[in-house]
This record gives structure tokens, sequence and C-alpha cells, in this order.
């Protein structure tokens, strides 16, 4: 008796127990569809993949959700036990979540990115070391030398220090003027104050910062670029510069390198232009004649307007990089190859490159894409090495297996440290347009050239600078063949800015 009441009580149990563990699979299962939704609206959201990926995707994930749900809800069915089909949902959902992060990255890299961004120029009151002021109120009825200060700076300035500013013809002459005693203090930017150091031995190290203002410049928004060809039209410039700094990608600086890249999305071509950093050309907003490379401490805008003035194109984008970037983004990629002209060891930094394939970790690259001293050409050789590294760069970037591997960590790698005003809608365009043929690109190059010789700029003054004297034959073919590659966007693109312009 006692027996088969305990047989009964077991069969109750079972049965007990049988109706409480459809409650558990179904906790499971609305979790595991919980987050494969929320995975399914971040990918949509994020808008990077074409049409049939999302098709694609949308047919696998039904089928993997009926599978799990049966699976959980009747696992003798599908499944040897229900603890294999848990797993099973556990795993799936562990990777969407992962996922799931990486498209946030994404939308949240891009919305930093996309924003308006502002440039920063630093500006110093700078005393001897050794001397007596040591914050801007001790210069209180004194001098200050200057030579072009922001009249917002002027402003700071004379509010904390109590002196006076005396402008000078020079940057030079201001700079001598302190090292020799002639004057107690000057006020110059972080670029000037960098020119300075380059140009006098130990300027920097017998000098000292007493006091900094900040200066913001606007750069070129989204909204600027509203009235240019966008990506849309398939065929577009961007302006690339590489400015000789690192750390924050907001300051402003010279343009070491500058590169036209103009890019058709319909051949999948795209032309890399280089213009010498010492191409003496006359500044847009001053009207005055520079270095090219000086034009970048005025601002992205200044280097882009200029630059469309001397080629008399138009650039829809910029991006801006620092070493920083280059270091980061190369080393991200697992390493370059670049195929040198010469076999040469860099100034300063002393890395060796063979003649032929070299291959290149973020370091390298970067010293390799910025000596000049070594060749025979100087600048206009650098300037080819710059353009083989971008290349190497682009290639890379663009295989099938780096762009679907590696996208989320290049990110990561040029955050902070890469800025543009590519708007997202029209990076988006260009991602899928990559992911949806997967082409082979075709990357030519060009390069400016001009003749060396002597000078007065508009941003040291009337003390006489190498620069570099544009060959005109060599501006109009690079601008035939930037039009080239655009084919009829070039076209389309001036009838739509005059229609634009008279309006």
């Amino acid at each position: 008796m006692n027996q088969g009441k305990r047989m009964k009580e077991d069969k109750k149990s079972m049965k007990s127990g049988n109706k409480k563990t459809p409650l558990l699979f179904k906790l499971i299962t609305l979790a595991y569809l919980v987050i494969t939704i929320i995975f399914f609206v971040s990918i949509i959201k994020m808008n990077m993949l074409p049409g049939k990926y999302v098709l694609i995707f949308s047919l696998v994930e039904l089928i993997l959700t009926i599978l799990v749900t049966l699976g959980l809800w009747k696992p003798k069915k599908l499944c040897k036990t229900n603890v294999i089909c848990t797993i099973i949902a556990i795993i799936l959902s562990v990777v969407y979540i992962f996922a799931t992060n990486y498209a946030n990255v994404t939308m949240k890299f891009l919305k930093n990115m996309v924003k308006e961004a502002l440039e920063t120029e630093e500006y110093y009151v700078v005393v001897q070391k050794n001397s007596q002021y040591n914050k801007p109120i001790d210069l209180k009825g004194k001098e200050i030398l200057m030579f072009k200060i922001e009249e917002d700076v002027k402003k700071d300035i004379i509010d904390k220090a109590k002196a006076t500013l005396v402008e000078k013809e020079s940057l030079s002459e201001v700079g001598s003027n302190l090292i020799e005693g002639y004057a107690d203090a000057i006020a110059v930017s972080s670029s000037q104050y960098d020119m300075l150091d380059e140009e006098i031995k130990d300027f920097k190290a017998n000098t000292k910062i007493i006091h900094t203002s900040t200066h913001v410049i606007k750069t070129a928004s989204i909204d600027d670029t509203q009235s240019k060809y966008n990506v849309e039209g398939k065929a577009f410039n961007i302006y690339i510069t590489g400015i000789d700094t690192s750390g924050n990608i907001s300051n402003v600086a010279r343009s070491d390198a500058n590169i036209i890249a103009t890019v058709n999305l319909n051949t999948h071509e795209i032309l890399l232009t280089s213009i010498p950093r010492d191409y003496y050309v006359t500044l847009h907003r001053y009207g005055a004649k520079d270095k090219l490379t000086h034009s970048g401490i005025y601002g992205v805008n200044e280097t882009v307007t200029t630059v469309e003035d001397l080629l008399d194109i138009d650039i829809s984008y910029y991006v801006r990089v620092n070493f920083t970037t280059v270091i980061k983004l190369v080393d991200e990629l697992g390493g370059i190859e670049v195929n040198s002209d010469y076999a040469f060891t860099t100034n300063g930094t002393h890395y060796s490159f063979k003649k032929g394939i070299n291959y290149l970790d973020g370091d390298a690259a970067l010293a390799f894409s910025r000596e000049r001293y070594s060749f025979e050409d100087g600048d206009n050789q650098r300037v080819k090495n710059q353009q083989k590294v971008i290349s190497a760069i682009i290639d890379k970037v663009t295989s099938s297996t780096t762009i679907l591997t590696k996208y989320t960590s290049i990110l990561s790698a040029l955050e902070g440290s890469f800025q543009t005003n590519i708007g997202q809608d029209e990076l988006s365009k260009i991602v899928k347009d990559q992911l949806n043929t997967m082409p082979s690109w075709t990357i030519k190059s060009n390069s400016l050239t001009g003749t060396g010789d002597y000078a007065s700029t508009y941003s040291m003054g009337s003390q006489e600078l190498y620069v570099m004297r544009p060959d005109e034959t060599s501006v109009k073919t690079a601008t035939q063949k930037i039009n080239e590659v655009l084919g009829k966007q070039a076209t389309t693109f001036r009838a739509n800015k005059l229609v634009k312009l008279l309006q």
C-alpha cells in the first residue's frame, strides 16, 4: 500500500514538474526574442548593410528563431535534451548582445564624428626661462611683442597682464628680440611657438610659458557642405590633411601633408593628388602669399578654400588626421606593405628602408611618410611616399576580410585622432556601396611640382623662407586629371553651384 502510494505521489510530482518546465522555457524564449529584436533594430538603425545582406540576415534569423523556439518548447522533438537548446539560445543571445554593442559603438562614433567640428588654437605669453615674470600680471605696464594675434586673444592678454601689445614686422623679429633680451615678453600662437623653435636653436628650452589663451575656430560643418556635391553624385573630392602634431585633433597645426582624394563610386577609381607643403600659394581669406603648410594654422577651412582656388576645383569634404591617427590605424590593420623607390634612413627616428617592398608598422609608416631630407628631390619624393602609405591603407581597409572583421576596431583606432565633415548618411552610402559589390579599386596618383626659391610669407612676415613656386603646367594637368576622374559629375556640380550663386 505504502509503495503504491509513493508511486502515485511520484507520478503526481512528475506531472507537476512538467507543468513548471514550460514556464522556464517561456522565459528563456522571451529573453532570446527580446535580445534578437534589439539586435535587429540596431542593425537597421546603423544603416550600413546593403539591402541584400539585411534580407539574408532576416531569413537566417527567422529560421534560427523558429528552431530555437521549437527546441525550447518541444525539446524532445528537435533536441535530445532541453539543455542543448538552452545552450544554443544562450550562445546566440551572447553573440547578439556583443553585435548590438558593436553597432551602438559605431553609431556613437559616427554621431561624434559628424557633429559640428571646432578647431582651437592656443596662444602663449612667453618670457625667458630665467625671467622674474611668472604670471601675466607681473608684466603690468610692460610691452609684449607679437605678430598676427587674433583680436579676442589680444583682449584677453591685455586684461590679464595690463600690458601693451606691440606688433612687429615678422615672427622671427619677435622671437629673436626675446632671446636677445630686447623684449620682456612675447605673445605667440602654439604654431608660431613651434616655428620659432625650428628657426631659433633651443628656443623652447630657453623660454617658459606664463599664460595660455584659447582661440576657437569654427570649421566646415555638415550644413556647410549641403551646397556642395555629395556622395549621391557618386563622384567627389576629399581634402586629406596630415597635421604636424600628435594628441588632440582639434588643435590647429601646419598642414604637413596635403592630398586631394578624387573618388568615383561608379568607376571605382581613386586619384590621389599631392601638393607639396612648401607650395607658394595665395591664402583664400587673407589674399596674401604663403606656404601651403602655414594655411593650416588658420583652420582647415582656410586650407580647403586655398586649394580650391589653386586647382580651380570644388572640394566637398575634408579629413584631418594627425600623427597619432597614422600610427593607430596602421597598427590596427596589422601593418602595411609599401614599395619604396629608394633605400634610405630617416633623420631623427633612424628608420631604415630598403628599395622595394617594405613591411611597416604604425611608427615606421609615419617615419616613411614624413622623411624628405634623404632625397635629392626632397618634398616631391615625400609626397610620393605619402601616397604610397595612403594607397596601402586603402588597399588593406577595402579588402573583403578587413572591412568585415576589423570594422569596429578601425573606428576605435580613429576615435579622437580623426576629424571630418563627411555626414553619417554619406558615409553609410559609401560603406553600403563597398559591401554590396566588393569592388576592386583602381588607385592612381599624381603630384604637383615646382621650383625651390626663397620669399617672404604672410605667416612669418618679412623674413624670407624656403618656398616652392608652383609649376603652372603641373597645376593645369592636375586639374585636368581630377576632372577626368569626376567625369560628368564635375560639369553637373559646377552647373548646380552656378545656379545657387545666381539665386
